[in-house]
């Protein structure tokens, strides 16, 4: 869960530091509408650690902007389909999904399960984009919901490319809890696993982060050679395993080559 935004404090500049603030709540208000869904206004006030009417305040804000909705059958909230709009403005500034696209759908193709496209945010990861395993049982991310690095083979590829400074503030800000019994929650043997990705250049994901999931992916770099971004193929976990997934490995990592080349990137020196 995000961090609240942080209370008030007496000073010079109290309107500007008001106004600041609630734009914080206003963005862990729509945060928390991403991952959990409908909510109420209790609900939402728990979550960010604010008051019912101060958020319901935030939702009015937000509603009046086209932001939120409130569903009439049940009073809760949700986002509204104008946030859309702002994903694919994102989408179409960047060009990388427009460059990503074509390499998704031939490995979708190649492989039959899910390819996703992600993009590291801060100390978190998000699905920007998706192609569909044609499977009827099958793995579909969750476009717009933010995951964590240390967990799942798309995480650990964002991970593996941080310079030592950087993953060692990451590793000092994030406990590495549990999500399941596979999740490597030590530092020291999580630094040997990221060892490993980078040495091989793709990460594999046997049911660490969901069980019964698993997947590889290998990293996108943006002009400063920084892993930015990840393309990764994903699906049942009784149908995939790291026989299959290293035998995947070369068109995987020729693929995240590519768009990287292709959207004006390039690998680190």
């Amino acid at each position: 869960m995000r961090r609240p935004a942080p209370a008030l404090r007496g000073g010079t500049d109290d309107r500007a530091n008001a106004s600041a603030v609630a734009v914080e709540r206003a963005a862990d208000v729509l945060f928390l509408l991403a991952e959990h869904g409908e909510s109420s206004v209790t609900d939402l006030a728990r979550g960010i650690g604010s008051s019912p009417s101060a958020v319901h305040r935030i939702l009015v804000a937000l509603k009046r902007k086209g932001l939120v909705e409130q569903r009439a059958s049940t009073e809760g909230y949700a986002l509204s389909w104008s946030v859309l709009a702002l994903g694919r403005a994102l989408n179409e500034q960047s060009g990388l999904r427009t460059v990503a696209l074509p390499f998704m759908t031939q490995l979708r193709d190649s492989t039959g399960e899910t390819v996703s496209l992600n993009v590291r945010t801060g100390f978190e990861r998000i699905c920007v984009d998706q192609v569909e395993s044609r499977h009827e049982v099958r793995w579909v991310a969750r476009v717009g919901v933010p995951s964590p690095l240390f967990a799942g083979a798309t995480g650990w590829t964002l991970l593996a490319y941080m310079s030592d400074r950087e993953l060692k503030t990451y590793l000092s800000k994030v406990k590495l809890s549990p999500l399941t019994p596979h999740t490597v929650v030590d530092q020291t043997a999580l630094r040997r696993e990221l060892m490993k990705v980078r040495a091989n250049g793709y990460a594999i994901s046997l049911q660490d982060r969901i069980i019964g999931l698993a997947g590889i992916s290998a990293p996108i770099f943006d002009r400063a050679g920084e892993a930015y971004a990840a393309i990764t193929v994903g699906g049942r976990a009784d149908r995939l395993d790291a026989t299959t997934f290293k035998s995947w490995a070369p068109s995987i990592t020729e693929a995240a080559r590519k768009i990287t080349e292709q959207s004006g990137g390039q690998p680190p020196a």
